[in-house]
């Protein structure tokens, strides 16, 4: 997949855009960051804390630890912009619910004080001073707090000057502190999302682990941006703690998995991690307030997260590629981010973390995972047109070797049917037109043939000859057309015979599968009929008839003659030769003689038969002389 790498300007442009986003910027001259300060608390148990003297920000779950009250913070300025113009108050952090007065007037509030939200601890808020009550000189500012135990209760420095330079910084913070933990949240939403219904279809280990980090992050995430939940605020910081911790072991089992790192002890030690922090480290950082706490836990993380890093780096060198590359500077920039807080935390006191950047980790993994599903897809989608293109080429190589295949198959059956008609013709001419010329070749050499007879003998033969050329011609299947053949050509020979002949032929449905064997088959059968009638039968007249129904064609020779005895002949050659015939053809013959007379009756399927074929070649014999 081709990259395109970024050009320094590009870089450059987007440093600075973070860092505008993201950093508090220069003060205007004339805002005053009021950290001078006085404290007087009332406690939920009616004890009463009087007045005291401090210096902002004043962390209460630090200064008394379990316990939840309403405090006063009161705070002193002199106007530094002019009287007639708006003036504002920029208020980092409040920790619960509040209520901001100057010099004795209500300006703004949120919650109630009976009842503290604690979610209203981590948004900064704006508040707009009317010009004619900020002073000249001796301003008063008081601030109540609902402050709730282990809520992260108290007040950071307030910003106070002209209305849009106050307002400016209030706009970083918001963006920074709410509005972008929300985008992260929605971005590790569809994203976790994504991810854990490819595992549902896929059961990949990958994007399961992937999937669980960035919803875990997403839960993480609502502290910012949710106002408080029907739910008591330990449990609240038990979920987000907990969130948390599942994030950083689910990602780092992801990470692990994917540059394929054989160290089983380290994933032991991640499983581990993950059974200690959700019992024991998620409960304390919701509801200890000891200063050692927090930078202790985080200092584990930082552990973890620095020996996954060196696992990633260890893994991107031993196998490179770019997955393993991008995982690696992810989860060191992830590290250093994570460090930073730590050490903040830890040296400056910034219990509260307002400006920590540890709540957009998960964007960089984002990002990296979006990536990985783009590349994973291209390359699923290349391997799958290669594939085709595999496949399309075997289909084509296959189809050919087919088609030559089938050409040699009609090579060979072309080769065979030319063989079969060849036998065929030949074992006519010897069956047939052979031995009647045999025949009359003996009544020639024995000297008692007279001329009639001998020219008898040649007339049958010829008419054998005749009837198998008809036979080579294509009929269609139109039994009609066949009778008249016949007719054609045994009509002088019955003439001679002195026999009258009628023809009763209706109109016959075609018979496609009739083939021209099947047509040589009917016409020697018809003709040894015949012949039998002309030599035996003694008859004056000769009757055929076609007939047909929905089931079969019915052909009928019927005479006048003086009839046979049917068992006495039934054993004989010309009859079972007639048999043979009627079978190759797929039909059925009967005979009923009587004195007076003899019918034979030919009856040919309208169906062909299962199997059907173009007949049995050799099935017949030749009509007897």
């Amino acid at each position: 997949m081709p990259s395109w790498p970024p050009s320094p300007r590009t870089v450059l442009a987007l440093l600075l855009a973070w860092a505008s986003l993201l950093l508090p910027g220069m003060a205007a001259a004339h805002t005053m960051a009021l950290a001078e300060a006085t404290r007087a608390a009332t406690l939920a148990d009616g004890t009463v804390l009087p007045a005291r003297a401090l210096t902002l920000p004043d962390y209460w779950d630090r200064v008394m630890p379990g316990k939840s009250g309403t405090v006063v913070y009161e705070l002193r300025f002199d106007r530094n912009w002019p009287a007639a113009a708006p003036g504002g108050l920029f208020v980092p952090w409040a920790g619960g619910s509040y209520e901001v007065r100057l010099n004795g007037v209500l300006i703004a509030a949120g919650g109630r004080l009976d009842a503290p939200a604690s979610a209203l601890a981590k948004r900064p808020y704006y508040v707009a001073v009317p010009p004619e009550l900020a002073n000249t000189h001796g301003n008063l500012l008081r601030i109540t707090v609902a402050a709730r135990a282990y809520a992260r209760s108290g007040l950071l420095p307030v910003t106070v000057g002209p209305a849009d330079e106050v307002r400016a910084q209030y706009e970083r913070a918001f963006l920074l502190r709410v509005v972008g933990p929300l985008i992260a949240a929605v971005l590790s939403v569809v994203l976790g999302g994504l991810a854990l219904l490819i595992w549902w279809r896929q059961r990949d280990a990958l994007f399961g682990l992937y999937g669980l980090a960035e919803v875990a992050w997403s839960v993480r995430l609502l502290d910012y941006f949710v106002d408080d939940l029907a739910i008591p605020a330990e449990l609240r910081g038990y979920i987000v703690a907990a969130a948390r911790e599942v994030f950083l072991g689910a990602i780092a089992r992801f990470c692990l998995l994917v540059i394929r790192v054989p160290w089983r002890w380290l994933h032991r030690t991640l499983n581990a991690y993950l059974w200690l922090a959700l019992p024991v480290l998620a409960p304390l950082a919701a509801i200890s307030s000891h200063p050692l706490v927090f930078p202790l836990s985080w200092l584990v993380k930082v552990g973890i997260i620095l020996t996954v890093a060196g696992a990633m780096v260890w893994g991107a060198l031993r196998r490179p590629s770019r997955e393993a590359t991008l995982l690696a500077v992810t989860v060191g920039v992830s590290a250093v981010l994570f460090l930073a807080d730590w050490i903040k935390v830890w040296l400056t006191g910034d219990y509260y973390w307002v400006h920590s950047m540890t709540r957009y980790v998960s964007v960089p993994f984002s990002v990296v995972m979006a990536w990985m599903l783009v590349e994973r897809y291209t390359s699923a989608v290349q391997s799958l047109q290669n594939a085709n293109q595999v496949l399309t080429e075997r289909v084509a190589q296959r189809e050919a070797q087919l088609r030559a295949a089938f050409a040699r198959t009609q090579k060979i059956a072309a080769e065979e049917t030319a063989l079969r008609e060849r036998g065929r013709i030949l074992r006519d001419m010897h069956d047939g037109l052979g031995s009647q010329l045999v025949t009359t070749l003996s009544m020639l050499e024995s000297g008692k043939a007279s001329g009639p007879e001998v020219a008898t003998q040649v007339r049958h033969a010829l008419d054998s000859l005749k009837l198998s050329i008809d036979a080579m011609q294509d009929t269609g299947g139109d039994l009609a057309a066949v009778l008249g053949n016949l007719r054609y050509r045994l009509g002088p020979r019955i003439a001679d015979a002195g026999l009258e002949i009628r023809w009763e032929v209706e109109r016959l449905p075609a018979l496609p599968h009739f083939s021209a064997r099947k047509v040589q088959e009917l016409q020697y059968l018809l003709l040894e009929g015949i012949t039998n009638v002309l030599q035996h039968a003694a008859a004056r007249t000769l009757t055929v008839t076609a007939q047909a129904d929905a089931q079969a064609i019915r052909i009928t020779l019927a005479d006048d003659g003086r009839g046979f005895d049917t068992g006495a002949t039934r054993g004989g050659r010309g009859l079972r030769n007639m048999q043979v015939r009627a079978a190759a053809i797929g039909g059925r013959l009967q005979i009923r003689s009587a004195p007076g007379g003899t019918a034979l009756t030919v009856e040919v399927p309208l169906a062909p038969a299962q199997g059907d074929e173009a007949g049995t070649p050799g099935a017949g014999a030749a009509p007897a002389a």
